[in-house]
């Protein structure tokens, strides 16, 4: 069965490029110009073969730039890459919101996961639930994963029977970069969302190249990838296939309560933990002769696991080594296009751009429970999402001072459940269609103004209910930028989102889960005030910059469950939620040997509901405190031939959090180091690299006191010709 999966999926390289895309890849006309596509342009050191053959050439920013520096338009289609240090961390999509951009090298370290990588990002917070395979979510300052959009490729991924988006899906290995918004989307995400969006954006071919991967790790961790890519500017195509498979069976301490003293815990191994994954892209791109261009993506996943239990009775020996396990498919794809529609004015700058896009997404799951201990409603439940989308959006210079956009999107999505308990399937439909329009106005060179508005009709139908019911919602939000000197600004938004609930939320997922379709949608308010602030320091051959915020997020009827009957839970509205915070980023590099960096959180997640009746107002699972320090050391000697050599450290730290509104169980605060090792030689063409998580050993938990793994060896290694 795995290898017909490995040949099905390569049948599907073959035969031709399936419907996906990226419009962020047909360039924009907002006259964003070289600051505002940095991220799609210029090449950090070290990032690595891979993500080197990614970048566009639509504009460029130079190396020397502070990230504040004023947008120019280009003027002509001359193609400059910059090999240089990027020391800004933040996104240049929207410069009046918060942002980060993680690149390169975090991408690519033996071992590192979706979930570990976003750790790091200042004020998210991730839950995970097991190793890199298990179920891990994403929350945005206090908001819940439900309420954070996670694109892939420009596909939103979050499920339509939880509403969340599982980081364990998300491949890192064709990466080129992530951007995470922090209370706020850009424009061109097709939800504001309440929790702000994280972008996963793969590299895109340009001309011919090959590459093959080998890694290796603790607890029987073995992958494997290649690549290749045929084409030139003009026209390229990309074919990659990856696998990866790990054992999990990492030792825990059992402090379970088994009827035995504290005394009495004692370390296990984990069991039914292990995976295997496939994971294939086909990407093309096509740059149209008079401006614009079409590009094509799919992308095809599939991973077999087991369903570990963590509880003490799966020690016993009466428990089957593989009684539980779950197969998961994704296939998501687009097709994107752009094309100019109006002539450009003097010095050759676009006037205006007309971007069309298609996007589907196709997801099963299949969960097999024999002995029935995860819950489940019977033995065997299978789900299967489907979900398509038409956009079409028309982006117009008014002025040099002026850009607008408008768009206009309909989606189409469908939810089925089946289990083996005897009660009747869900079969479930939605259709959502969107109207959106912002400007971009810069009435003077200090000042920038983006505002932004949408409206939402949403249509929801189930089997077996009769008509369809329907909820009109709007959105929006008005930032600005003030530029104080050079490379310092301050930057300010506000704005209004909303989200609405889920179809497994309304429905039921089962028996155990049951729906209440008189929920509300959720609701929010943000408000953030932040300064940035950059500056080379060329006699030490230093770049420091800064970014200190602070926020707030009022929200109303967010969706929480509670006990509905004997062994069932039904979802309701929370009355209200309050959170504020602080958040700093910080990095400094010097001599071109030294480089650090910091981000740090404090975080006050209330619950504010009047009728809440528990002991906390805490929410659950919020650390007050997450501070991220690294320090790394590199040099380029020459015998590498225009390579370089790192040794990095990376601490995270969590401080306690409650598990339970009530306050009652508390998780400890936690604390792990990485430490890695990478060396690059022949201008990139081949990397090794050698990564120790959680060096100290420290015992780590997650989501209810869920074990995680301890210290970890990994090393990898990629040859590109």
């Amino acid at each position: 069965m795995r290898r017909a999966r490995a040949i099905a999926f390569a049948v599907l390289a073959i035969v031709g490029l399936s419907p996906r895309a990226q419009a962020e890849e047909t360039g924009r006309a907002r006259g964003e110009g070289a600051a505002a596509q940095a991220e799609e342009t210029g090449r950090a050191r070290g990032e690595g073969a891979a993500a080197q053959a990614a970048a566009p050439p639509e504009t460029v920013r130079p190396e020397a730039a502070a990230p504040d520096e004023p947008p120019r338009t280009r003027a002509t289609a001359l193609e400059v890459r910059v090999e240089g240090e990027r020391s800004s961390t933040s996104a240049a999509r929207d410069p009046t919101a918060a942002s980060y951009v993680i690149r390169g090298d975090e991408l690519r370290a033996p071992g590192a996961t979706a979930s570990s990588v976003l750790g790091r990002v200042p004020g998210l917070q991730v839950v995970r639930t097991g190793a890199g395979a298990d179920l891990a979510t994403a929350s945005i300052r206090g908001a819940s994963s439900a309420e954070t959009p996670v694109y892939l490729a420009g596909v939103r991924i979050n499920d339509d029977v939880t509403g969340t988006a599982d980081l364990s899906l998300v491949p890192l290995w064709m990466l080129h970069r992530v951007e995470v918004y922090r209370g706020n989307a850009p424009a061109d995400a097709d939800r504001l969302g309440i929790g702000g969006a994280i972008f996963f954006e793969p590299a895109l071919p340009r001309g011919p190249r090959a590459g093959a991967g080998l890694g290796a790790g603790s607890f029987g961790e073995l992958s494997a990838s290649a690549s290749a890519s045929l084409g030139d500017e003009r026209a390229s195509v990309l074919v990659a296939l990856s696998r990866r498979a790990a054992d999990n069976d990492y030792p825990y301490i059992d402090d379970a309560d088994t009827g035995l003293t504290a005394a009495d815990d004692r370390t296990r191994t984990r069991q039914n933990a292990d995976f295997e994954a496939y994971d294939l892209w086909t990407i093309g791109r096509y740059r149209l002769p008079r401006g614009g261009g079409v590009t094509a993506l799919f992308n095809g996943f599939a991973r077999e696991q087991g369903l570990s239990d963590l509880s003490a009775r799966a020690a016993l020996p009466a428990s089957p080594a593989a009684a539980a396990r779950s197969r998961v498919q994704r296939w998501l794809g687009a097709v994107a296009a752009a094309v100019p529609c109006a002539g450009p004015r003097g010095g050759g700058v676009e006037r205006c751009r007309l971007e069309l896009r298609s996007s589907a997404i196709l997801t099963r799951q299949s969960l097999r429970d024999p002995l029935q201990r995860h819950g489940l409603p019977a033995p065997v439940v299978a789900s299967a999402g489907e979900r398509a989308a038409e956009q079409g959006a028309v982006r117009f210079r008014v002025t040099d001072s002026v850009t607008a956009w408008a768009s206009a999107a309909i989606e189409l999505e469908r939810l089925g459940i089946d289990h083996q308990s005897g009660a009747a399937p869900l079969r479930a439909l939605r259709a959502t269609s969107r109207a959106s329009a912002s400007a971009s106005f810069t009435p003077a060179p200090w000042l920038e103004v983006h505002a932004l508005g949408a409206v939402e009709h949403h249509a929801t139908r189930v089997a077996g209910d009769g008509g369809a019911a329907g909820l009109v919602e709007p959105s929006g939000r008005l930032g600005a930028r003030l530029r104080l000197a050079e490379g310092a600004a301050l930057f300010a938004n506000v704005g209004r989102y909303v989200r609405v609930p889920a179809l497994g939320e309304l429905h039921g997922i089962s028996p155990i889960v049951r729906g209440n379709p008189e929920l509300e949608p959720e609701q929010g308010v943000t408000a953030e005030l932040g300064a940035r602030a950059a500056a080379a320091l060329p006699r030490a051959r230093a770049e420091v910059s800064l970014e200190l915020l602070g926020f707030s997020r009022l929200a109303s009827d967010l969706v929480a469950y509670r006990r509905a009957g004997l062994g069932a839970v039904r979802p309701y509205n929370v009355r209200g939620a309050r959170v504020l915070g602080l958040e700093l980023t910080a990095s400094a590099s010097a001599l071109d040997h030294v480089r650090a960096a910091l981000t740090l959180t404090a975080l006050d997640p209330r619950d504010t509901s009047p009728e809440r009746g528990i002991v906390s107002d805490l929410l659950p699972f919020q650390s007050r405190l997450v501070a991220a320090p690294s320090l790394e050391a590199y040099a380029e000697p020459g015998w590498l031939r225009g390579g370089r050599a790192s040794l990095g450290a990376r601490l995270l730290y969590r401080s306690s959090r409650v598990a339970d509104r009530a306050g009652l169980i508390v998780l400890p605060e936690q604390a792990a180091l990485d430490v890695e090792l990478a060396v690059l030689a022949l201008d990139g063409r081949l990397s090794g690299r050698l990564a120790v998580e959680n060096a100290t050993g420290a015992r780590m938990l997650d989501a209810v006191g869920f074990a995680l793994p301890g210290r970890s060896v990994h090393a990898a290694m990629e040859v590109w010709w």
